[in-house]
């Protein structure tokens, strides 16, 4: 599957987030630059710790994503949205 070239992190504590956001928005991977921001958050319990990403390279996949995040904290969930008809 290709990555749509977004996706989402989900941290234990809004501080992960935080930092995440402060080291990874704007990051250039390949030749995309990275937005790392706040979701809206889907519950009070993840509120703050829920992050947008977008401008991952289309190669990239869950392991690598989760590799780059999980140097600012323990992550909840994440996923990269893929392409639905191409898998």
């Amino acid at each position: 599957g290709q990555s749509l070239g977004y996706g989402f992190v989900n941290y234990v504590e809004a501080g992960d987030a935080d930092r995440a956001i402060g080291a990874l928005n704007g990051l250039k991977l390949q030749t995309k630059t990275t937005k790392v921001s706040y979701a809206r958050p889907s519950s009070a319990s993840i509120r703050d710790a829920n992050l947008y990403v977008s401008g991952l390279p289309k190669a990239m996949g869950q392991k690598e994503m989760e590799q780059l995040f999980s140097q600012y904290g323990r992550i909840i969930t994440s996923r990269i949205l893929v392409d639905q008809v191409t898998g």
